[in-house]
């Protein structure tokens, strides 16, 4: 398929397109991130236990449990009483940490940034094509790994899943952030790596994924999808993804990861526009996340009947490109 053929196609998962889609609904009353009182500017959910509400359920059999225990209880009676249309779970969106392409825009600033740099593999010794994490990225991921750690022992229920986009800084993030944990035998850390969980797609080089063979090489143990391709079929060098498209391409893989999926608690590795599309598709409050942050969402997803509409295309969501860079 050519690029000008690609460019008509707003991207959809490699399964068959569904005659039923998902209305989602978050379960507010959980997490401090979901109610419209917490301040995302100054939320740390290191210091706030993921943000779990320490609360009651009518699910408690007594208050003894850890609070973990009896929300994961609570959870899963009512995935166990849930109507035949229903499903819920609780997913782990998880923002990689700071990437060479982070550093390059603050240095450069994000006009410059969006309009001349972001096109380049990089310059000034930093590259940012398929960006890595820097040593400060790789530090937030490992604070994340320090909170999974100390909660563990105290009831959170280790993902069941672990989904990541196929961009090298997200999966450096996840391997660090699940790396040797005290993980349940049954729960054992198998990365699986969706095409549709990545960032913004086009003109950015840092949103440019490596070549499946490039992937398998550097990262062997990782589990891809089915037919995820060799190449890059989706970046387009010159046509950047409109938030229409980018959200109707959430709500595809939202919906394939509720109709294949049986578990409960995932883990999803990804972005930070990815995950605010993520937010936006389940009917999540906004809430900005800093490199390296993670925000549950305890959902409830409704089968709807009927394919999901498919946005008309729209412009390049990218400003003009600049031919030197501005002063």
């Amino acid at each position: 398929m050519s690029t000008s053929d690609r460019s008509s196609v707003v991207p959809v998962p490699s399964d068959a397109p569904r005659d039923f889609h998902f209305r989602y609904t978050v379960q507010k009353g959980h997490f401090l991130q979901s109610e419209d009182g917490t301040d995302d500017q100054t939320f740390d959910f290191k210091t706030q236990n993921f943000g779990l509400i320490n609360r009651s359920y009518d699910t408690d059999i007594d208050e003894e449990p850890p609070q973990w225990t009896r929300f994961s209880n609570h959870v899963r009676v009512l995935e166990h009483s849930k109507k035949p249309n229903e499903s819920f779970k609780v997913l782990f969106l998880g923002r990689h940490g700071q990437g060479w392409h982070n550093v390059a825009e603050a240095k450069y600033g994000t006009k410059a940034w969006d309009c001349y740099w972001s096109v380049l593999n990089g310059t000034d010794d930093i590259t940012w094509s398929d960006a890595h994490l820097t040593t400060t990225g790789e530090s937030q991921a490992l604070d994340v790994n320090k909170l999974w750690t100390s909660q563990l022992p105290h009831g959170i229920p280790a993902p069941e899943t672990y989904y990541i986009s196929p961009l090298t800084r997200t999966i450096q993030t996840a391997e660090l952030s699940f790396a040797n944990l005290s993980l349940p035998a049954s729960r054992p850390y198998k990365p699986v790596i969706k095409e549709l969980l990545r960032e913004a797609l086009g003109v950015h080089t840092c949103d440019r994924r490596s070549t499946k063979t490039e992937i398998e090489t550097a990262f062997p143990h990782l589990v891809f999808e089915p037919d995820f391709s060799e190449a890059d079929l989706l970046w387009e060098a010159e046509y950047r993804e409109p938030i229409s498209a980018r959200t109707y391409r959430f709500s595809m893989l939202l919906d394939n990861i509720f109709a294949e999926d049986t578990h409960v608690f995932l883990s999803l590795t990804s972005h930070s526009g990815a995950i605010g599309s993520i937010l936006e598709v389940l009917g999540h409050r906004a809430f900005g996340l800093e490199t390296g942050g993670v925000i549950p969402v305890f959902v409830k997803a409704e089968r709807v009947q009927g394919a999901r509409m498919v946005p008309p295309k729209e412009p390049s969501d990218a400003p003009p490109l600049c031919e030197e860079p501005p002063i």
